[in-house]
């Protein structure tokens, strides 16, 4: 069975389709049949708002029968408290509804949702019967109903752990996209806990739907992943792993991954197992040495096996978990949420995941009037929004960008809560800092991380370096290549195994503390070969690392730089090597650094950060290893890239913020951001860019940027021939940041 026909998804394991779901509810009670033969619950009608004249005779829907043996006291007392709000006979009968969910919520999840949408046409304005409802919709399979009930329980009591089910409701309803803006807004970034870990688990299965597994797998990286673990949510996470590792085409490692998932289901929420036996009737994986189902001893010998991606399901969405409320036959029953929080407000991303029309989309749901009113304000700045975006887009011959005044409202570094900042090039340059960088990461308040591509010396040293040029710095705030290439060696390699290092010293025991064994001869037959930047490295060393890699050593690079930024300026980097074996071997590497999304994943875990920034100096390496991740950043103007690089940037190596220095750390937020900025106006005709205009210095070249851009993306401008015209103030700055003017 492949993936695409399987009815589970990457979060949950073993899961029923729609179809099977409420076909379970159709053999058990329903509701009384009106004149029109239809059921007065369920999808046949829209249960009436509190207030309106009924047909009926002004007497409220009864909704499914309840057994004998249902009392309105089995409710949790806390929520039942909640009811107090109503008259005490509508109180009573509410509260045996929420009873009846609880019983069928899983076993029987059509007829709970009957039982919800009774509730809700009794107590529509009470927040706990609003979520039921959501939650109900949720388990039954119907997204958009789900999605609207949880919002407007989110409006009513302010429960932010709600996010995640809304935005998995947005996978079923084929909008991954939409998922992924409520996890990286504002609200989603601010949850705690396992109502965090339940956002990285839909937001991994949302950038599957859109084809971006690697995102997946580092977005799950930031959690716990400490095999050995044992319940619900240790396996639920294990098995998104485990699928996001598959979809990406490590195999091997997804495996691994599966047993971890399969060792920690004690409940069998996951069907873990049934993955793996369907796996192992694949092609064998690389050799494994043992299959402790732990996951701790099973690993492989060589390469991850180059499998192809996943493709993306069908849109059905299963990465948060399903919400049970059945209480212990002792216990009072609770449909009380797990998590409360305070009032937050609803985001943007939320906003516009609103259906148009809640009325045509869904005609069973009642929806108070607020939302209605709330929905209909959203219906007008969405089409306002889509008129403005239509008329940018339109750039066949030119673009105009003149922006209105406006003040900004916070600094840069104040929206994150880490900074993940480069080395060479952004901090210091050889063996002497750079302007401003001293002060400006004195003033944080924020942890700094320092992330380095540059392997050749430990974490210890680096850090004495920068107390040196005058930083405070310890080695735990330091993340290296030489770690994650030793890291990614110990997850291919057996322990034991041999690896060929093609560096310094300190990468050589950085591979030694991963229990994998050194030499530095392609006689000894190494498993692998691990490359860093090294002054020492020749002729001699390239060539026993090209024996070992045609002799099938695994071959990790810690990273690709070509050129290494000192005070005398651009020097050969690791990058420049590695060319020389790839040309000579004709093989490709793994990558650690970036790029490549291990260093950034490890120093977003090292960080333990819900909203890190990227800083660094490097379009094709710090910026482009952001976006790998899918975090935002900021270029610095004081390295390699240039603003010419910038503005011919492809998407993937576009930052958010551009900055002179580091102490740009400090500037207005919407003043760096990369858009069009007050008191410049940035003209694009063909490949020509006129700048003119008084703003704020620090605006200007995110201003030419964001226009530059948006005529490239357009067909107009060809960013290889770019041609920068100037005026006043603008041609001074342009000038002073070595753009070539042209006029």
């Amino acid at each position: 069975m492949s993936d695409r026909d399987r009815p589970q998804r990457d979060g949950r394991g073993e899961r029923d389709t729609r179809d099977q779901r409420e076909s379970r509810g159709q053999g058990g009670p329903r509701g009384q049949r009106g004149s029109r033969g239809q059921s007065d619950s369920g999808r046949g009608r829209r249960p009436e708002r509190p207030g309106r004249e009924r047909g009926d005779g002004g007497r409220r829907q009864q909704g499914p029968p309840f057994p004998d043996d249902v009392n309105a006291s089995d409710l949790d007392p806390e929520v039942r408290r909640d009811l107090l709000t109503l008259d005490k006979t509508n109180a009573e009968i509410v509260a045996k509804h929420l009873v009846m969910v609880s019983r069928l919520l899983l076993e029987e999840p059509a007829l709970a949702l009957e039982h919800a949408r009774a509730a809700r046409g009794r107590a529509s304005r009470v927040g706990v019967v609003r979520e039921t409802a959501g939650i109900a919709a949720y388990n039954a399979g119907e997204w958009q109903e789900s999605a609207t009930e949880l919002r407007a329980a989110r409006r009513i009591t302010g429960n932010t752990s709600l996010l995640p089910l809304i935005a998995d409701c947005e996978r079923g309803l084929g909008r991954p996209e939409r998922a992924v803006e409520i996890a990286r807004g504002d609200d989603g970034r601010a949850l705690k806990g396992e109502d965090a870990t339940e956002m990285r688990i839909v937001e991994a299965g949302a950038r599957i739907d859109l084809g971006e597994p690697e995102k997946a797998v580092v977005t799950l990286q930031a959690e716990n992943l400490k095999p050995g673990q044992v319940g619900t949510g240790p396996a639920r996470l294990f098995y998104a792993y485990a699928s996001a590792l598959y979809a990406s085409g490590r195999r091997d490692e997804s495996v691994t991954w599966f047993m971890n998932a399969a060792a920690a289901d004690i409940d069998d929420v996951t069907d873990a197992e049934f993955r793996l036996t369907e796996l192992a009737g694949d092609d064998a994986p690389a050799a494994v040495d043992e299959q402790d189902v732990n996951g701790v001893d099973v690993l492989a010998d060589s390469a991850v096996s180059a499998a192809p991606a996943a493709e993306p399901e069908s849109p059905a969405p299963v990465s948060a978990a399903p919400v049970s409320t059945e209480p212990a036959e002792t216990e009072p029953v609770s449909v009380e949420p797990a998590v409360e929080s305070t009032p937050a407000r609803s985001t943007a991303a939320e906003s516009s995941a609103a259906p148009a029309k809640v009325e045509d989309e869904t005609p069973d749901v009642a929806v108070p009037e607020a939302v209605n009113e709330t929905v209909r304000e959203q219906q007008s700045v969405d089409a306002d929004s889509i008129e403005s975006v239509e008329g940018t887009a339109d750039l066949s011959a030119t673009s105009s960008y003149v922006a209105e005044d406006g003040a900004g409202s916070q600094a840069l570094v104040d929206r994150y809560d880490a900074l993940l900042l480069d080395l060479d090039g952004t901090v210091f340059a050889g063996h002497q800092a750079l302007p401003n960088a001293v002060d400006t990461l004195d003033r944080l308040d924020i942890p700094r991380f320092f992330v380095t591509n540059n392997a050749s010396r430990r974490p210890a040293e680096v850090a004495a370096h920068l107390r040196e040029l005058g930083f405070d710095a310890t080695e735990d705030l330091v993340v290296t290549s030489a770690q994650s290439g030793a890291r990614l060696l110990s997850e291919h390699l057996a322990p034991g195994s041999r690896a060929l290092v093609i560096g310094t010293d300190g990468l050589a025991q950085e591979v030694r503390e991963v229990g994998i064994g050194v030499t530095r001869s392609a006689d000894d037959r190494p498993a692998a070969v691990i490359q860093g930047h090294s002054t020492d490295t020749g002729w001699a060393q390239l060539s026993e690392a090209a024996l070992a890699i045609r002799a099938g050593a695994l071959w990790v690079a810690t990273n690709v730089d070509a050129t290494l930024p000192s005070e005398r300026g651009l020097l050969v980097g690791n990058g420049s090597m590695v060319a020389a074996l790839r040309n000579a071997t004709g093989k490709e590497p793994l990558v650690a650094g970036k790029p490549a999304a291990p260093l950034m994943a490890d120093a977003i875990t090292r960080a333990a950060a819900n909203a890190p920034l990227v800083v660094g100096d490097r379009l094709d390496t710090d910026i482009e290893g952001a976006h790998a991740v899918g975090i935002e950043s900021a270029l610095v103007l004081t390295g390699v890239s240039t603003v010419t690089d910038l503005l011919a940037a492809p998407p993937e190596q576009r930052p958010t913020y551009v900055v002179d220095d580091l102490a740009g750390m400090f500037d207005d937020i919407d003043s760096v951001r990369v858009s069009d900025q007050p008191g410049w106006k940035v003209d694009v005709d063909g490949s020509t860019v006129t700048v003119s205009g008084s703003g704020d210095q620090i605006g200007l070249v995110p201003a030419v940027a964001a226009a530059t851009w948006a005529a490239v993306d357009a067909g107009v401008a060809d960013p290889e021939e770019l041609r920068i015209r100037a005026e006043g103030t603008a041609r001074d700055k342009l000038a002073s940041l070595g753009v070539t003017l042209v006029g």
